[in-house]
């Protein structure tokens, strides 16, 4: 009994820490997002039964409690924030997430662009995913899936849409 909640307690903490980042983000940049999609578990589950004819796609979708996009502009000229202490929150937001237990599955580090994709993992499935990426120091993108994805799934439908990292410069 301890260990299941404890196992509820950690999954808890994950969930609430990624909200927590498009939070204080939030704060952070006093800027509403040029994008902002909410996807719950209810209108997941009616996507998932829309691409039932794609089996792979609605395998991963089928288990997704949660998806929420953040797109910010920061060219634009409501945005009077500082690029410097964005840069720094994602780094720090990213260790953080490490020190909860958390994997870095890639972080970008250039001039250019920071980029983190954070995951809860468990031995075959991801309980949860969390990116953030800073391109150009003009957009801010933050993505949280929350749900279980089961890898055999996720490597079916990354073959499915051909997907290539091998050109990426990635620190793994």
């Amino acid at each position: 009994m301890k260990k299941v909640l404890l196992i509820t307690m950690t999954i808890l903490s994950f969930q609430l820490n990624a909200q927590n980042v498009m939070d204080k983000l939030q704060g952070l940049l006093n800027t509403e997002p040029s994008v902002e999609i909410n996807l719950g578990k209810a209108m997941l589950g009616l996507l998932s039964g829309m691409t039932s004819e794609e089996k792979q796609v609605s395998d991963v979708m089928k288990n997704l409690t949660e998806i929420s996009v953040r797109v910010y502009d920061l060219d634009d000229s409501d945005f009077k924030g500082d690029l410097k202490q964005i840069k720094s929150f994602i780094n720090t937001m990213a260790g953080e997430m490490k020190a909860l237990g958390m994997e870095q599955l890639a972080a970008i580090r250039e001039d250019d662009s920071t980029v983190y994709i954070m995951a809860e993992m468990s031995d075959d499935s991801i309980m949860g995913l969390s990116v953030m990426s800073l391109d150009d120091d003009s957009e801010l993108v933050v993505i949280k899936i929350g749900g279980q994805i089961m890898l055999k799934d996720l490597a079916g439908l990354m073959g499915r849409f051909d997907v290539d990292l091998n050109d990426l410069d990635i620190e793994l």
